[in-house]
């Protein structure tokens, strides 16, 4: 079984070196780190614990609510019933609502989380059956897990996005330097960091050189939820990143839709 959060698409990839590519998106449930920014923080802040974390309380996001409902957000599906509602959505489930023909026109999936690689074994089938129909697997994750080798070979891109300090994560959790350094080697691995202002460029030069990752393998992209503060960061950050020989991505689907679910 997966542990699901949603499934929906087709849209369009809205962040890093895949930004603007047509997919869909299984964004599975659970997370191993506690991101206070977060903004999907309704895959993992089931509880008062983890829902704590947060800059913004649950009740400013979703009003007369302490954490996000688990019964709304977590849905444990066989890999058959999540490439079904890839296809096809679910008749009462508006979280399982994918709608495109994955078996006669091939695009991007893209798994994403919460983190993925706590579920690497159970995303092995489905990768399998994407794969056979010529679909291609992106997958999201903070890079402080190892896929396993059979998911590993499954996989055209990952899109790996190391936390920094701002996250509020300790240290020991959000930094691998083992895992750091595995994707590094990965030339289907991407990186992107998320920043608020330039001053993160010093702890982010740190991970790249720990991760051994070539230069053109690096992107930055601005923290937000909005389309002005994306735009103010990103003009912030532009320069630094450039002299450096980082890309820039910009969160697509925040200037397209704002902050809304499932685009």
């Amino acid at each position: 079984m997966i542990k699901i959060n949603e499934i929906f698409g087709p849209t369009v990839q809205g962040e890093g070196a895949a930004g603007g590519r047509h997919c869909l998106f299984v964004r599975v449930a659970d997370c191993n780190l506690t991101c206070g920014w977060c903004d999907t923080a309704y895959t993992w802040a089931f509880d008062e614990r983890k829902a704590a974390k947060l800059e913004i309380p649950v009740s400013q996001q979703l009003p007369g609510h302490d954490v996000f409902p688990k019964e709304d957000n977590f849905f444990e599906l066989t890999p058959e019933e999540v490439f079904g509602y890839l296809q096809t959505p679910h008749l009462t489930n508006p979280r399982l609502r994918g709608n495109w023909d994955v078996k006669t026109k091939p695009t991007m999936i893209v798994i994403s989380g919460g983190e993925p690689m706590m579920q690497a074994k159970a995303l092995e089938p489905l990768a399998s059956m994407l794969v056979d129909y010529d679909n291609m697997i992106h997958v999201e994750t903070a890079g402080t897990l190892i896929p396993t080798t059979t998911l590993d070979a499954l996989v055209a891109q990952y899109n790996v996005s190391p936390k920094l300090a701002h996250s509020g994560n300790r240290l020991e959790m959000r930094r691998k330097p083992d895992v750091l350094k595995w994707f590094g080697a990965n030339e289907r691995a991407w990186f992107k960091y998320v920043m608020r202002d330039t001053a993160d460029f010093d702890e982010i030069d740190e991970l790249v050189k720990i991760s051994g990752a070539p230069l053109h393998r690096v992107m930055v992209m601005p923290e937000g939820v909005t389309s002005g503060e994306n735009l103010r960061i990103a003009k912030e950050i532009v320069d630094g990143a450039v002299e450096r020989g980082y890309g820039l991505s910009f969160r697509t689907h925040i200037l397209l839709w704002k902050d809304v679910r499932g685009k």
